[in-house]
């Protein structure tokens, strides 16, 4: 592999590679050969963060790191999960080869919760704004090739209302004319009322006309529901939607709007329905830490030892070890015990974030011993949290971002520069995302902010 790359330098450089550039191209190597033995998700993301460090320097090794991982894509088996990585590829290609980002963008499918040919259009949007393009022509593609939910769109039209009445009327046509009338969604229908609300002031025939396809789609049997389960609060997610249509009608006109209630039998019955209140769910608040400050550490500690829930209790002891009043000996103390607290919390985000933020304030302490425990019960909880091998994982009813705390944990160690090994850590993931930060000091680059989820 490493010859392939040099022969790839050699032939946009035409000279002989440096120590340097030898040194860069043996790490590109070797991230290429973990992640194509990691989970294919995990190798798609290791391919997109080295590819992104390369695309300064290196824009042949970073196409061809690109173009590996649009290949691996077609071993991710869930749909959606495709369509998200394609737009981060697309992301990625945009400054390297702007025609070949938007031919990606037709593997993407159309239709589905998520608009991602929308997403897609949007960040070759954005990459045309940073460099000057033409943005406006490309919002007109996105919207031809069916991504209609486009963000790029909405804020043309309501950044020229004011200043041009006449742009932001022909933006709206547009926007008008993608509509899937064939196979609407409910957010489709959304976006539309929201994009209609803009226009309303200024061009009103076409607002009414946009009110008219909206109300269209929602009284289709082809509505996509995707907000509700069953068949009662499908029904009751569509009389909202013909309830949000009515209140548009009569910003713009009351009478227009009895007219239409006596034309329309579904908005009128929308409109004096009273959909039965449904019982708040159950949801999980937020850990309550409770306010320890004005206690002694002694009455603190002593009441935190009493708390019953255990991710209360973590959170209550991590809150006091880190008073910087107490004895190094103390915050150690407190510290190990505040880790002990948290194996006994359910496997959940609480326990990830906690068992993070523990590890790292003992690496901050210099204690690496028990950094490295703390970090090995965090590597084991993730792996129980995050089985699945794809993107997301749920567990006991709530889902975990697999791939972004991977990533996260391995700038906590990038941050501390603490081997893997050190930790005795054995995870190809981890190594690979490791051996990416190697690449940004070789490439003249600061290694990029870090977004600790144990702050």
């Amino acid at each position: 592999m490493v010859p392939y790359l040099l022969a790839v330098l050699l032939l946009a450089q035409q000279t002989e590679p440096t120590k340097e550039q030898k040194q860069i191209l043996a790490l590109v190597a070797q991230i290429r050969r973990l992640a194509a033995s990691e989970p294919v998700v995990y190798g798609v993301d290791s391919r997109l963060k080295a590819g992104e460090a390369l695309t300064g320097k290196y824009p042949s090794v970073a196409k061809d790191l690109l173009r590996d991982a649009q290949a691996a894509l077609s071993g991710v088996t869930v749909p959606a999960e495709q369509d998200s990585m394609r737009v981060r590829i697309v992301e990625r290609m945009a400054p390297l080869d702007l025609d070949e980002a938007e031919r990606l963008i037709g593997a993407i499918r159309r239709g589905g919760d998520e608009d991602y040919v929308a997403q897609a259009y949007d960040k070759l949007v954005e990459f045309l704004a940073r460099n000057h393009g033409n943005t406006r022509e490309m919002i007109s593609k996105g919207l031809q090739a069916g991504g209609f939910r486009s963000a790029s769109a909405a804020k043309r039209l309501e950044d020229s209302k004011t200043a041009h009445p006449s742009a932001a009327v022909a933006m709206f046509s547009e926007i008008l004319g993608a509509f899937p009338t064939q196979s609407p969604g409910e957010r489709d229908v959304y976006y539309l009322l929201s994009c209609t609300a803009q226009i309303a002031e200024i061009n009103r025939p076409l607002a009414v006309e946009a009110i008219d396809q909206a109300l269209s789609a929602a009284t289709s049997e082809k509505l996509r529901i995707t907000s509700a389960e069953n068949e009662k609060d499908k029904k009751a997610a569509r009389r909202k939607m013909l309830r949000e249509i009515a209140s548009m009608l009569r910003s713009i006109d009351p009478e227009l709007l009895e007219r239409y209630k006596s034309e329309r039998e579904e908005l009128a019955q929308a409109m004096t329905a009273e959909d039965a209140t449904k019982p708040e769910e159950e949801h999980k608040d937020d850990v309550h830490v409770p306010d320890l400050s004005e206690m002694s550490y002694s009455d603190a500690l002593s009441y935190a030892r009493k708390l019953k829930d255990p991710a209360e209790r973590t959170a209550a002891l991590i809150d006091i070890y880190r008073r910087e009043t107490i004895t190094e000996q103390q915050r150690s103390s407190v510290a190990s015990e505040a880790l002990t607290a948290s194996t006994t919390m359910p496997i959940t985000n609480d326990r990830l974030t906690a068992m993070a933020m523990i590890s790292r304030d003992f690496a901050r302490l210099n204690q690496p011993a028990n950094a490295a425990f703390a970090a090995q019960l965090l590597s084991e909880t993730f792996s129980k949290a995050c089985d699945c091998e794809h993107t997301t994982c749920e567990k006991s009813g709530e889902k975990f971002e697999c791939v972004d705390l991977l990533n996260l944990f391995a700038e906590y160690l990038e941050e501390f520069k603490i081997s893997a090994e050190a930790m005795s850590l054995n995870n190809i993931s981890l190594e690979a995302r490791l051996l990416i930060f190697k690449l940004y000091p070789l490439l003249g680059l600061k290694t990029p902010s870090l977004w600790s989820f144990g702050n």
